[in-house]
């Protein structure tokens, strides 16, 4: 279930939670900035909704955003496009209250979420690959250093210790450079 915390008056807080009313929400309220800012340290958020008629909301909708927290700007449609202009640049998504636009903002930020966490994947994937290449690229200037080996007989050496004493070819780089080194 997603958390949201939802920086609003009190009166306003039940308006906000029917407009972004989509399953699995659970929905916290920040009733002052003190609060605002001790639940954004200790507690996790999918995204937090800023109302723009609590006390410096934009300035509250930048600090959040600055956590990198997804963080949505409620306004009044014809306040909109003057709102987007100064908080987009800070990340800060801007949002009318309009369930169709709410859905379609939330919607891209899930799309990103996922295309971030897509991404990372494949990053810690190429890091991991990186690091075995440096590894074995290591060993085979060892082995170039130590033993006079061209890298075609250092690899072909790194290849025939891992097949006979049947461990991975990381294994054997890693072995290598901890006995020639």
């Amino acid at each position: 279930m997603e958390t949201v915390l939802v920086v609003a008056e009190h009166s306003r807080f039940d308006e906000i939670k029917k407009l972004f009313a989509l399953d699995g929400f659970v929905f916290i309220r920040a009733e002052s900035e003190k609060s605002l800012k001790m639940k954004i340290f200790d507690l996790s958020f999918s995204f937090v909704i800023v109302d723009s008629i609590f006390p410096n909301a934009k300035e509250l909708s930048i600090f959040v955003s600055s956590y990198d927290i997804d963080t949505l700007f409620v306004v009044d449609e014809e306040l909109l496009a003057s709102a987007q202009g100064v908080l987009l640049k800070y990340g800060v998504y801007v949002v009318s209250q309009n369930r169709n636009i709410i859905s379609a903002v939330l919607g891209a930020i899930r799309v990103s979420k996922e295309k971030i966490r897509k991404a990372e994947e494949k990053n810690r994937k190429l890091l991991d690959r990186l690091r075995n290449e440096k590894l074995i690229v290591e060993a085979k200037c060892i082995l170039a250093a130590r033993k006079g080996m061209s890298e075609a007989e250092a690899h072909s050496y790194i290849e025939k210790k891992a097949m006979n004493c049947r461990i991975s070819l990381m294994d054997a780089a890693m072995s290598i450079v901890r006995e020639l080194s």
